[in-house]
């Protein structure tokens, strides 16, 4: 792309932003002959406009609505707009080259890019894409109305659908690496998800010393940003290896109240419980706990050597005094006190009462949070690894050492297939063989790791083996080909 193109793009990218902007807050509008015009009220996704041949019927109606690419996935409203529709039918397909349409009878739609298609990913900060559904309105008069859908895609790379956590990442050698930023352009969101309260999502970052490091939890313009669902954890990897109390526990009672005798016990380990009980105060380096202040970033400096950083969310757990309104009326949940809280569970005749002691998480804490990590110093990444993966742009193939698939350790051997000239055609390499490692799974930010949800295969360091560059590189995995497209390859400095 030339420069004069990519300044054309860019300003059309502009007046897509300003005219769905426009289009997002302005009332549907009929337009009779002699341009007067009509208002209805709002819609909340798009525009409408029509004509007609007298002031009472209109003979077609166009609706515009806008989607970004990661950043707003998704639009929906109603395509009867403000007419009196009866019924609709829709004259092309609902699945599009970039997504797909979902309509009721009552008219309304949703329209959902599939972020994993290839087309998708390809587009730019400075793409825009359309998708057009044609439809019929059948109104109340039973007169018939042409009507038209158009949604425009905006490429949006600057904010990444696939820098989201892989699963599993609940124990701590099963931590998801992260690419965090650096002093000249800040870290991407990774986006993730608590599937149960006792869920654990670990990360790993590294540094190559003497910088600081800066993470945010559900940052201001996140969709999370006002929840306090989640807490973030920093840890000395080394030191968190060797204090060794990840699976340790703490036994709760059920007990009588009078005597203090235990009658049964159980074992919890959430992992707020063991933090509050102080298992890793040797190896914590700092937490963002919503219920403590409205803290939402952390920085922590980093010594002369190089290391790693486990980065742990949780949930947090309620504490006794938020479960007391008579101490606490903060309806959210957040409070002082123990985190193993009392009930009775019976009483006895004579008043002796039955003690049991629980826990519980926090409310929302399964809702998506994001959190971004960015650097002041030295990318590591521009340091080689032993696992960074040797590409031959001569001989176009790549040899990966380690590979991580599900909670299994692979190498493979790739080969590239084809050499684009179409900007829209993805380079694709086949998987010219795969082979299993007996070697234990272990935490490792260089290690390249697939992840099934969106079948999106990250490697922290490839190095053309020709030229000496090194780049971060992302692909989709192909299941029906056995292929990977290459989405993105950014070099590391």
């Amino acid at each position: 792309m030339n420069k004069w193109t990519a300044i054309s793009n860019a300003m059309m990218l502009v007046m897509m932003l300003i005219f769905s902007c426009v289009v997002f807050s302005a009332e549907a509008t009929i337009r009779p002959p002699g341009g007067t015009t009509s208002s209805g009220g709002g819609t909340s996704s798009g525009g409408s406009s029509g004509s007609s041949t007298d002031t009472n019927q209109i003979d077609h109606l166009e609706l515009v609505v806008t989607v970004i690419k990661n950043e707003k996935p998704e639009a929906s409203g109603n395509l009867f707009a403000e007419l009196d529709g009866l019924s609709l039918r829709l004259l092309n397909s609902p699945i599009g080259n970039y997504g797909f349409l979902d309509i009721s009878a009552a008219g309304s739609f949703r329209y959902v890019i599939k972020n994993d298609l290839p087309q998708v990913q390809a587009l730019g900060l400075n793409d825009v894409a359309q998708e057009t559904f044609l439809y019929q309105i059948i109104t109340t008069n039973d007169n018939t109305i042409d009507a038209k859908l158009t949604v425009y895609i905006l490429g949006n790379p600057s904010v990444s659908f696939d820098n989201v956590e892989i699963e599993f990442n609940n124990s701590s050698n099963e931590a998801s690496p992260i690419h965090a930023g650096s002093a000249s352009q800040m870290g991407q969101y990774m986006r993730g998800q608590l599937t149960s309260p006792d869920d654990r999502d670990w990360f790993i970052v590294n540094s190559l010393g003497n910088e600081i490091i800066n993470l945010e939890l559900c940052p201001e313009g996140s969709q999370c940003k006002d929840e306090k669902g989640w807490v973030m954890y920093v840890f000395d990897a080394d030191k968190f290896e060797s204090e060794g109390n990840e699976d340790k526990t703490v036994t709760l009672r059920t007990y009588i109240d009078r005597t203090n005798e235990t009658l049964s016990t159980t074992q919890a380990n959430h992992f707020y419980l063991l933090y509050d009980k102080g298992f890793f105060n040797n190896s914590l380096i700092g937490i963002i706990d919503p219920c403590f202040g409205d803290r939402r970033t952390l920085d922590i400096g980093v010594g002369q050597q190089p290391k790693n950083y486990l980065v742990l969310i949780t949930s947090p757990l309620f504490r006794s005094s938020s479960l007391d309104p008579q101490i606490n009326n903060d309806v959210e949940g957040c409070g002082a006190g123990d985190v193993v809280l009392e009930r009775v569970k019976a009483t006895l005749p004579g008043g002796t009462k039955i003690i049991e002691q629980f826990i519980t998480a926090f409310p929302f804490s399964d809702d998506q949070y994001t959190l971004r990590v960015t650097r002041t110093g030295a990318d590591p990444f521009a340091v080689l690894s032993p696992d960074s993966v040797a590409f031959d742009a001569v001989g176009r193939k790549a040899h990966v050492a380690r590979i991580r698939v599900n909670n299994q350790l692979f190498t493979a051997e790739l080969e590239q297939l084809n050499t684009p000239t179409d900007a829209n055609i993805l380079t694709t390499f086949g998987i010219r063989s795969i082979q299993s490692l007996s070697e234990p799974l272990t935490a490792d930010p260089y290690l390249p790791t697939y992840n099934p949800v969106n079948q999106i295969v990250k490697f922290p360091q490839v190095l053309d083996t020709q030229s000496g560059a090194v780049y971060s590189v992302e692909m989709l995995y192909q299941p029906e080909s056995n292929t990977l497209n290459l989405l993105r390859a950014v070099p590391v400095h």
